[in-house]
């Protein structure tokens, strides 16, 4: 009878251990079936998450017919490359010698997508180059290749860091992107698209993503933070973050503050307030931070604040490290810092232009180029790209317009008419002689000297000055351009085209009275007696010799910058916000030029009898007559 007891309880002993096995046994495969599953689900979602974009090899320009002028001075970013430096301005790539020596400036003819460059790092053995408007370059050394999101219009790339072997890209409008090296992917904090991003720093485990005008990310332990001016920041735009010892500093462009513990509702103490404080770093084991103008800052002990005896005659500053050096950035070039040396780095050629926005540009009587800018006055260059003299002073910084009479160049600027003689000595003619405002468009000279201003046209006859307004029929005061053509007087204002003949508003062209799609009138131009007309939105335009207006709508509407309508007698060049329509006046057919110009926003457009030069936002492009021959462009 014990047996048989012994033997049943073994016998559910020996079934009892079967079924935990059988149970145990299914839920593993369960177990690894979910398991498979749930990878296979984030493998899809990763898949899914990744990002559409177009990769192109970016080709050189093999021709001699074109040529570049820039200004490189103006840095935003600096790192070490193989051996040499690489500064990003907004006139391309430039690559220098330890010793700071220019060894090469890359621009578009090299194969660059865009001259207005805004970011560098190196990463799997490449530098990684944002622009302005063109997405991500990447340069091996040799070649450049393009990266471009076909989903989102990024706007510009704003930063880098890298991040556990992966590539982070921050973007005005595209949100923070990861680039693992083959794909790329969007980072977002618990659904919510980052943009405006200002800067990216990782310190420790900690992910800070600065943004430009939504305050401070934080990324720890996979939870994201956000934090404002409502938990204590000076300001919502973040610039700058950095770390020493348990004590983190965040620098606003009003101000800086420390925190030693982000859990709490207002954990920023405020160090000092700086308005246009512009950058924050750290530095062996100290932290470095400066104003816009280039005035440098340091933290003492106790979080005391320390200036720095820099230049302060600088503007849009900076502070970066390479290669375990401390270099400030500036629109006026790179200089290295170290110790209580302050000294340029790489100063460019006295050739390069000042400013890459040209406004305006000219050809005096003797052959020399006059460039005029938007912020820093006139380059005057010879006829082989020498410069000759820079004008710059507190009334010649903003040039709206420049063209020669007689003897001597002439520009509208914004502090009245500037009359230069060949010496560069100089005269003007402002509010206090006459002139309706000191800010001068234009002018157009024949029997009398017609001055477009902000607030009506002044006609100066044999020094006399006389006034026309809407008073007198103007369809506005705020006048852009002017041009004689016969015995008129052809006046284009934010309002319409006014014809003047005797002093007197002849005819007003009007987009209720004619053709003409736009009121506001940029730019004219003349050509085997036909004129044309450029406005803002509404494209171009041509005043027949029957007085009727025809609109040129087989190119659609678009923006005329003003001073860039040029005609070198068988073309119409047409300057725009996506670069240059020409028209062929002998075939009377339209094409675009968009390649190998530094940027696709043309302001302005000269020539000589050689070459057309166009001015862009990024510099200047000087292309021969024929390279528009073959309509290879």
């Amino acid at each position: 009878m014990r047996l048989s007891f012994n033997k049943n309880i073994l016998r559910k002993i020996i079934y009892g251990t079967l079924a935990i096995l059988i149970f145990v046994f299914a839920a593993g495969i369960i177990r690894v079936k979910n398991s498979a599953r749930s990878e296979l689900s984030k493998e899809r979602a990763r898949l899914e998450s990744h990002l559409p974009f177009e990769r192109t090899n970016l080709i050189p320009h093999s021709k001699n017919n074109v040529q570049i002028w820039q200004n490189i001075d103006d840095t935003r970013d600096f790192v070490k490359f193989q051996d040499t430096y690489f500064a990003a301005t907004s006139g391309g790539l430039v690559e220098f010698a330890a010793d700071g020596n220019l060894i090469k400036h890359f621009t578009v003819l090299d194969g660059l997508s865009e001259s207005d460059l805004t970011s560098l790092i190196v990463f799997n053995a490449k530098l990684f180059i944002g622009t302005r408007t063109q997405g991500l370059i990447v340069f091996d050394g040799e070649n450049f290749e393009s990266y471009k999101f076909t989903d989102r219009d990024a706007q510009a790339i704003t930063a880098f860091l890298i991040d556990d072997g992966r590539l982070l890209i921050g973007t005005f409008a595209g949100g923070l992107i990861e680039f693992n090296g083959k794909n790329f992917s969007e980072i977002k904090a618990d659904n919510e698209k980052l943009i405006a991003v200002n800067c990216l720093i990782k310190d420790s485990s900690r992910l800070f993503v600065g943004t430009f005008n939504n305050g401070l990310y934080l990324l720890e332990s996979g939870v994201w933070r956000h934090f404002t001016t409502a938990e204590g920041l000076p300001s919502n735009r973040v610039i700058g973050v950095a770390s020493q010892g348990e004590n983190v500093f965040i620098a606003t462009d009003f101000g800086l503050v420390q925190t030693a513990n982000f859990q709490t509702n207002k954990p920023f103490r405020l160090i000092t307030t700086l308005p246009t404080m512009s950058s924050l770093t750290k530095h062996d084991d100290q932290i470095f931070f400066t104003k816009a103008n280039g005035e440098i800052f340091t933290l003492g002990e106790k979080f005391t604040v320390k200036e720095s005896p820099r230049n302060k005659d600088l503007s849009d500053v900076h502070l970066t490290g390479t290669d375990g050096n401390l270099f400030l950035l500036a629109k006026q070039g790179i200089f290295q810092i170290s110790g209580a040396n302050f000294q340029q780095f790489g100063k460019s050629e006295n050739n390069f232009l000042s400013d890459n926005f040209i406004s305006a540009m000219a050809f005096d009587n003797n052959g020399n180029l006059w460039a005029g800018t938007f912020r820093r006055g006139i380059d005057v260059f010879t006829k082989d790209g020498k410069k000759l003299k820079h004008l710059e002073s507190e009334t010649v910084r903003e040039i709206n317009f420049l063209k020669p009479q007689n003897d001597a160049m002439f520009a509208a600027t914004s502090s009245g008419l500037m009359q230069f003689k060949n010496d560069f000595s100089s005269k003007d003619l402002t509010k206090t002689d006459g002139l309706l405002s000191n800010s001068v468009t234009h002018f157009a000279d024949a029997s009398f000297l017609a001055i477009a201003t902000s607030k009506g046209l002044t006609i100066n006859e044999n020094g006399k000055l006389r006034s026309l307004s809407t008073v007198q029929g103007l369809p506005s005061n705020s006048i852009y351009t002017t041009l004689f053509v016969n015995k008129s007087l052809f006046v284009g204002t934010l309002g319409g085209l006014a014809e003047i003949q005797n002093n007197k508003v002849l005819r007003v062209y009007k987009d209720s009275n004619s053709n003409l799609k736009q009121n506001w009138v940029t730019a004219l131009c003349s050509a085997n007696d036909r004129l044309f007309i450029g406005t803002y939105g509404g494209g171009i335009f041509e005043l027949t010799a029957s007085g009727e207006i025809h609109y040129f709508a087989e190119i659609g509407k678009f923006v005329v910058n003003p001073n860039a309508i040029y005609s070198d007698g068988a073309r119409i060049f047409v300057g725009t916000l996506e670069g240059v329509k020409i028209l062929d006046l002998n075939t009377q057919k339209w094409s675009v030029l968009s390649e190998n110009l530094p940027s696709k926003v043309v302001m302005s457009i000269t020539g000589d009898g050689e070459n057309i030069y166009f001015g862009t936002t990024s510099g200047i492009a000087g292309m021969k007559k024929n390279y528009f021959e073959n309509g290879d462009f």
